[in-house]
């Protein structure tokens, strides 16, 4: 089974030719697609590349009916679509485009309103604001430069989801 991706490409485009842009987007068939193509690379050296791979086969003729109508075909397209995400983020390293981002954002953020929580015990007699709004604003930078570094490291070696 080499070169399983162009028949399986072929196969979706061609059944998709009629769908509207917006439900094209919204199902995120483009990142389907490209997740085919990577798994389909993987798949000799993975055993669950390999597994998902046959997944997808099975789905190629339902992923039409999955974009068009709600069912179980658009539920069986959403598992298999978060399963083969988590599988290449995990496992392979590819992330969403502002993963880190977000998450050291997300991190950093508690960890400085933790310390301004700490701060208003250790000065009770100081306004509660002036320590929680530095915290913030400090936490939300901080995350942003140290994830926007790892986010662009993952750019420069296009490992984007």
């Amino acid at each position: 089974m080499e070169n399983w991706y162009p028949g399986f490409e072929k196969k979706v485009v061609g059944q998709l030719q009629g769908a509207k842009e917006r439900d094209l987007r919204f199902f995120r068939v483009e990142e389907y697609l490209r997740n085919a193509e990577r798994i389909d690379g993987f798949a000799p050296k993975c055993r669950e590349c390999y597994s998902y791979r046959n997944e997808m086969e099975k789905m190629a003729d339902d992923v039409v009916t999955a974009v068009q109508t709600p069912g179980k075909e658009r539920r069986e397209l959403d598992r298999i679509q978060s399963g083969v995400n988590d599988h290449m983020r995990k496992a392979h390293g590819f992330y969403p485009p502002y993963y880190h981002t977000y998450t050291q954002s997300a991190y950093w953020t508690l960890g400085f309103m933790l310390a301004a929580f700490m701060l208003t015990f250790a000065f009770p007699s100081i306004e509660k604001v002036v320590f929680y709004s530095p915290a913030f604003a400090i936490g939300v930078v901080t995350g942003q430069i140290i994830g926007g570094r790892k986010d662009r490291k993952i750019r420069d070696s296009e490992k984007i989801l």
